[in-house]
């Protein structure tokens, strides 16, 4: 059987939300083995449909790390990890006692990932780390928006690129640790991290040119618009030669000498990019959707299909790349989700299963450590642990 890249790896992950989760899953399914440890009433995303694919293929057991034995456990399992990984609020890891020097002192090669809102230190390194109070500082809804407000973004960008960030400096980690045999401390924040992706927008210059995207952006040749059918179409011209293919397909030769023109397709400044705009809505208000696609894709013009997501799961080219696959949760069914996104020639990565329910694998974990059936059942009645119902 092929063996993934990460195989013989142990990762302890104490994520809960988006950020530290999502991360221990992308190790997870390139082999690593992960226990997500959970507080006794669960990770507060329990529940949410983003649950089931950010905690997917892992192993998970339920702790009180306030209580001693709960936390004798979590040490436990901390002696035997590769990779430990938190996203608490800073100084609560801790307070919990599985904070960095705790750890490292008990195994000084594993690699410890700290994941937070705004980093260790600054006046806003106490913050707890929200998705949106991170954006809102960040500028991503300010450059998302309209001239006369932010635009609140659905998607939880930072906290997505702060896991594959997080589980890239992780496996970086454990590269250094092959050479020096020693572990190290990681700290990953949601804030530098989405600085740092979206840092096309985050440089200033005197002169430079700041414009407000909108809902559909304020660039006329790369935004999508609406077709005859009510459908979008998104026309992307990224450089001049796009610009005069789409002029002259159109039959608006006139275009490529207009001045209002002039610096197509990105330098169109407030307010010649209305005017262009106001000039190609009605062009593509004049067919259907599907025609347009044909009309200028067989030219070789970028353009897209603006999809929901029902559109996307059965998209042709979703399908051919396997990104969409069924996993059986045992609360919900079958659940069509996306798949594994790298692929490893010779050690690809796979969904190892749902995620898990709550204290799903106590009982396994823990007589992996030594405990006996006795001991798992007084645990139990003390709340120290939850377990899963037994399967009948």
């Amino acid at each position: 059987m092929t063996q993934g890249a990460l195989t013989g790896i142990r990762v302890l992950d104490f994520g809960q939300y988006i950020a530290g989760p999502f991360a221990a899953t992308l190790l997870a399914e390139q082999g690593a083995e992960v226990i997500k440890v959970e507080r006794p009433g669960g990770d507060p995303m329990r529940g949410q449909d983003g649950f089931l694919a950010w905690n997917r293929s892992k192993k998970g057991i339920m702790l009180d790390l306030k209580k001693p034995e709960g936390l004798k456990i979590a040490l436990d399992l901390a002696k035997k990890a590769d990779v430990i990984i938190e996203n608490f609020k800073p100084g609560t890891a801790d307070k919990l006692g599985i904070g960095y020097d705790k750890i490292k002192e008990l195994n000084p090669r594993a690699v410890y990932c700290s994941i937070s809102g705004f980093g260790p230190k600054g006046p806003y390194a106490g913050w707890a780390g929200y998705e949106q109070i991170v954006s809102t500082v960040a500028s991503v809804y300010t450059e998302q928006g309209l001239a006369t407000h932010p635009l609140f973004v659905v998607l939880p960008l930072a906290s997505l690129y702060t896991a594959v960030d997080a589980a890239f400096y992780i496996v970086s980690g454990l590269c250094v640790r092959e050479e020096t045999g020693k572990g190290q401390k990681i700290d990953v924040s949601l804030f530098r991290v989405i600085l740092s992706t979206f840092r096309q927008f985050n440089v200033d210059f005197e002169g430079m040119f700041r414009a407000p995207w909108g809902p559909t952006g304020p660039m006329p040749l790369y935004r999508p618009y609406q077709c005859k059918d009510g459908k979008w179409l998104f026309t992307g011209l990224g450089n001049p030669k796009f610009f005069m293919q789409f002029a002259l397909e159109l039959g608006h030769d006139e275009w490529l000498t207009d001045p209002l023109f002039e610096g197509a397709p990105f330098l169109l400044f407030p307010p010649r990019n209305a005017q262009v705009m106001s000039m190609i809505k009605p062009i593509y208000k004049s067919k259907n959707r599907d025609e347009w696609l044909k009309q200028l894709g067989d030219q070789g013009l970028p353009v897209a299909p603006v999809q929901n997501v029902d559109d996307f799961m059965g998209y042709k080219q979703v399908i051919a790349n396997d990104m969409v696959q069924t996993v059986k949760d045992p609360k919900k069914g079958a659940v069509r989700e996306m798949g594994v996104p790298v692929a490893l020639a010779d050690t690809p990565g796979k969904i190892k299963g749902p995620s898990p329910q709550p204290g799903q694998h106590t009982r396994e974990v823990l007589r992996e450590l030594g405990y006996s059936a006795q001991d798992i059942k007084r645990l139990k009645q003390e709340n120290v642990i939850k377990l899963a119902p037994r399967r009948k």
